[in-house]
């Protein structure tokens, strides 16, 4: 991978603690997604939160933490 990488396998602790809590946020957001036509008026906004969820578990590896590493260094 080039250094200009959005995901650099480094093995650093770090790393691994946000793709863990990245995938937690996607399994969260896919339960979501099934509550969400169980709960009857409050459905739209459970699936909304699973959109989210899902977006978030995505932009948290891709974009927040490489721009987070690179404002320490």
């Amino acid at each position: 991978m080039s250094s200009n990488s959005p995901v650099e396998r480094n093995g650093s602790p770090a790393n691994a603690v946000g793709a863990f809590f990245a995938f937690l946020l996607f399994i969260g957001g896919l339960v979501l997604f099934t509550v969400a036509f169980n709960v009857g008026d409050a459905g739209p906004y459970v699936f909304s939160a699973g959109i989210a969820a899902v977006a978030l578990s995505f932009a948290i590896p891709t974009t927040i933490l490489p721009a987070l590493e690179d404002r320490e260094g």
